[in-house]
């Protein structure tokens, strides 16, 4: 199994187990976020996509 693969496993497991209405609003800010990358080059988009996480995450 690739890393990412088990990287998106653990996420998922990790949504799966939230309270509902917690889920239901990582979905929606999940839909809102592809919506967005759509508009984009895909390959730009996916850039763009890791450069956001990767500030979130320095940020904690």
């Amino acid at each position: 199994m690739r890393e990412e693969q088990a990287s998106l496993m653990i996420l998922q497991h990790a949504i799966d187990k939230l309270e509902a209405e917690q889920k239901q609003q990582v979905m929606n800010c999940v839909a809102a976020i592809r919506a967005t990358m759509q508009q984009f080059n895909p390959d730009d988009a996916g850039l763009a996509l890791m450069l956001v996480a990767a500030e979130v995450a320095a940020e904690e």
